[in-house]
């Protein structure tokens, strides 16, 4: 294959797009700004097109300029996970696995699963790619995961899914909260005072469209907290409210300093669910993972927990 262009261009234009300067773009390639200009220009004579707008000393990519930045990410992001297999090789890791976890998944049940698998398959090794918590979905689909934990309604088409049980979304709250001690607490009182979300995009399936969508109200104030960590802290701390699967919950109620209660009389419920891709064999490495996090946490499909159709 006769490219023009080398991995060094790509790398410059990575660099160029998340730094906030040309300073700093050619800082972290460990160039002169003198030279990241001449490594633009050399980019754009071998294609023949201008890759950036210069204005006020800042770059930006031109429509050709989005096109290479777009495959840079791909083909970089692929060598490092490339190099990174190669390196496990050399210790006896034949093979990687590499799950993806939404931004409302905790980690609390990785080591289990783990000590299991390894007991089996030694020469597998799982990672966790974290970076890709707002959307599994175009991970799995680009290859960057292998396999993905998900919930709340049924999952999008295009993909091979497991079911592995259904959840209650509770309502958390501080202890001593005035909402505290309730059985249940409807939309209303949830509404009226501050909530603390993971961000603001509304997800399918969960609390905006089961309650404050169905019930046609909104928090007074909402709060953005990004991670399950700083959203629990915030909680604890008295700084609003917000709604968790119990799952993920579970090691935060452990830890103390919160309490919760049920959304509603009739309560909220998602489904928590393994996603590969479609042309994934079961006798894969990926296949024998999502063989052991079921034997673990699948559920016998009850009456009363049905997935949810949508």
């Amino acid at each position: 294959m006769n490219t023009k262009i080398s991995t060094r261009h790509m790398q410059m234009m990575v660099a160029i797009a998340d730094a906030s300067s040309v300073a700093e773009a050619a800082q972290t390639l460990g160039l002169t700004q003198s030279a990241l200009s001449h490594r633009i220009k050399e980019a754009e004579r071998l294609l023949n097109t201008e890759l950036f707008y210069r204005k006020h000393k800042k770059l930006t990519p031109t429509s050709a300029g989005k096109r290479l930045l777009h495959s840079s990410r791909l083909i970089l992001g692929e060598l490092e996970r490339a190099e990174q297999d190669i390196n496990k090789l050399s210790v006896g890791i034949e093979h990687v696995v590499r799950l993806g976890n939404e931004s409302y998944g905790g980690y609390h049940w990785l080591p289990a699963c783990l000590t299991a698998f390894t007991r089996n398959y030694p020469s597998i090794s799982v990672e966790i790619i974290p970076d890709v918590s707002l959307d599994p979905y175009t991970a799995l689909r680009s290859g960057r995961i292998d396999l993905a934990l998900v919930s709340g309604g049924q999952p999008p088409e295009g993909f091979t899914h497991r079911w592995l049980f259904r959840d209650e979304m509770r309502l958390v709250m501080p202890e001593g909260h005035a909402l505290a001690g309730k059985q249940w607490v409807d939309a209303a009182e949830i509404a009226a005072g501050t909530y603390v979300t993971y961000h603001t995009t509304p997800s399918k399936g969960r609390e905006y469209e089961q309650l404050f969508s169905r019930y046609r109200m909104l928090p007074v104030r909402v709060l953005r907290a990004g991670v399950t960590e700083a959203v629990i802290a915030l909680v604890r701390e008295g700084f609003g409210l917000t709604i968790m699967p119990t799952w993920t919950l579970q090691p935060y109620l452990e830890q103390g300093g919160i309490t919760t209660a049920r959304v509603t009389e009739e309560g909220l419920y998602i489904d928590w669910y393994l996603l590969t891709r479609k042309d994934e064999r079961p006798d894969s490495p990926t296949g024998k993972f999502l063989d052991c996090l079921t034997c673990l946490y699948q559920q016998p499909v009850l009456p009363d927990t049905q997935p949810t159709t949508k």
